[in-house]
Order: C-alpha cells, then structure tokens, then sequence
C-alpha cells in the first residue's frame, strides 16, 4: 500500500515538474530546461523585446526519508541548466540639435550613428527659418514648416551611412550660409 503511495506520489510531483503552469512557462524536473517568457514581443516599435540565454543554476531538493525507524531530512543539491530571459530595449534614437541662426547652422554633432534618427531645429535668430533633410547621393527630402523666431521642430527619420546634406529652403537663406552636412556612421 505504502508503495502504490510512493509511486503515485512520485507521479505526481514529476508531472508538476513538466507540465507547464498557467501562465504559460514550462518547468522540467530533469536537468534539461527550464523555460520562462520564451519569445519577443513586437506590439510596436517602443516595446522591448526579450533576450534568453543558458545558465547553470543548483537546484534545492528536500526529501524526508526513513532511516532506523525516524524520519530524517535530506538535502540534495543539483546542477540544471535554466534558459533565464531579460527584457531589453531598444536603442534610443540618434539626436542631432542643429542651432539656426541669421545666416547659418549649428549643429550639436558632426556625425551620428546610422539607424533612427531626430534631428530637432531650434530657430534662435530674428528671421523664420525651416530645415530640409536630405541624403547627398540623392534619396527622399524631408523637411521642417517654417519656425517663428524662438522654435523648435523636429524630423524623424531613418538615416543610413553616408553624407546628408541641411539646409534653409526660404529665399536667398542657403546662399548666404544656412547650408551644412553631417554624416550618418555605421552602428556598432
């Protein structure tokens, strides 16, 4: 009797162990894996994604047994392999300030990392002033509204490596110096 007891037990506690839990992990008793939160989350382009890795971790196993009719604790430990996951989240995106003045640009940097990028205008001359975004070799123009004396805009976009060139579209503003470059890097 005791044995069917034993066994059913020892059934039990072993399906604990593989089947997974409500929340959708799944846990083994062997020394396979243990997986939790396996996947990515791709709801949009702020949230984070999920990073898992293996990882040797020892395990507590309490056991009472019977030894010269008491009952006698032991404690086993064990090595198994565990698949733990972090979140990790995106990079944030490249930031270039450029100052706009009568007549000319400053710019925060000279280059930037390749990939998302702001650029924000920040219009502290007397004059309305706009920013016109555009790849050197040719590509797609982006540009800002015009910005009243004390503004800021920004464009977001998405630069690849290489020379872009910057420059006020407003009459006679890019002849007389509102035109500039920077340059979009490689990332790491």
């Amino acid at each position: 009797m005791r044995a069917r007891l034993a066994l059913a037990g020892a059934l039990a506690l072993g399906l604990a162990f593989i089947v997974p839990a409500n929340d959708g992990s799944a846990v083994a008793g062997d020394a396979q894996t243990i997986s939790r939160g396996v996947g990515t989350s791709t709801a949009d382009a702020t949230s984070s994604t999920v990073a898992c890795s293996w990882r040797w971790r020892w395990k507590k196993r309490v056991r009472w047994v019977r030894r010269h009719g008491r009952k006698k604790r032991v404690v086993k430990y064990r090595k198994v392999k565990l698949k733990v996951c972090r979140n990790v989240t995106p990079p944030a995106p490249a930031r270039l300030g450029v100052r706009a003045w009568e007549f000319g640009f400053t710019l925060s940097a000279k280059t930037v990392e390749a990939g998302d990028t702001i650029i924000e205008l920040n219009n502290q001359g007397e004059d309305d002033h706009n920013l016109h975004v555009q790849p050197v070799d040719g590509g797609e123009e982006l540009a800002t509204p015009d910005a009243n004396p004390g503004a800021t805009d920004r464009i977001r976009l998405t630069t690849t490596p290489g020379v872009y060139r910057l420059w006020c579209s407003l009459p006679n503003h890019a002849a007389r110096g509102m035109d500039t470059t920077f340059v979009a890097t490689p990332g790491a």
